[in-house]
């Protein structure tokens, strides 16, 4: 019986979990992301790309590692579906194989080892949220193949409700919910229905304050300022130190 179910306590008995993910590796990720967050003592995740200068453009995240937040893999081509692109560059996900995303898997994987050869367990983000290659009855998830590298990956969510269970969520596509262009009470109310839920809720930004898909710097220190007031019963943390919690947890409960 639903009735019985034990509600799920995160880490040291919080109620709920957050995570605040970054798209990307924006300069305002830099410049004002992370300032805000270690302002409340916060950890972020961020997913920098491993393309042109690759070495270059990760070794920026170096400080931001060694700071206490997460980095995350977030491919080489940063391949998405090309379903609403108006030209004939066959380049998006219909027409990638899996054999692609095997070799783009790995070469990423090498790439960002190269730059932080401390991290053991990685995270990835699914560029666009999508998790798909092929066309029709060639259509497959690849969600099987991001299993196989990496310990857990953010994908995004087509429900109203992008919370993720502590009982049924997904390790390797987990929901999150798009942040740009929200107000600080969305975003604060996000927070409050996740809470009220006991689930965890991964929060995707690209732009902060500037750029590409932007939240207003504002919206998004006032939602650092309220995250930072609710630990009391809230656990904000990187979204690989979540994952872990939980596959823990599910390890535990199929054990039983």
């Amino acid at each position: 019986m639903m009735n019985d179910l034990k509600k799920y306590l995160w880490d040291n008995d919080k109620q709920s979990a957050i995570s605040l993910t970054f798209d990307d590796g924006m300069k305002s990720h830099l410049d004002l992301a992370i300032p805000i967050l270690e302002n409340f003592g916060l950890a972020g995740t961020f997913y920098p790309i491993a393309n042109g200068d690759w070495m270059a453009s990760l070794d920026r995240f170096r400080p931001v590692f060694e700071n206490g937040h997460e980095i995350g893999n977030h491919s080489i081509h940063h391949w998405c579906s090309c379903a609403s692109s108006i030209n004939l560059d066959n380049i998006g996900l219909e027409y990638r194989t899996f054999d692609e995303l095997e070799f783009e898997l790995q070469a990423a994987d090498r790439r960002f080892r190269a730059v932080f050869p401390e991290i053991n367990q990685w995270s990835f983000c699914y560029p666009c949220y999508n998790t798909f290659v092929g066309r029709g009855r060639e259509r497959r998830s690849y969600v099987p193949v991001v299993a196989s590298h990496f310990f857990a990956a953010r994908a995004g969510c087509e429900m109203s409700v992008a919370i993720n269970s502590p009982y049924h969520a997904d390790l390797h596509c987990l929901n999150s919910w798009k942040c740009e262009h929200r107000s600080a009470d969305d975003l604060i109310g996000l927070v409050e229905r996740t809470n009220d839920l006991g689930g965890w809720s991964i929060f995707t930004f690209h732009g902060i304050g500037e750029g590409h898909l932007p939240v207003e710097r504002y919206d998004f220190e006032k939602l650092c300022e309220y995250l930072d007031e609710a630990r009391d019963h809230l656990w904000v943390a990187p979204l690989i130190d979540v994952a872990k919690d939980l596959y823990n947890s599910q390890i535990i409960n199929e054990s039983e």
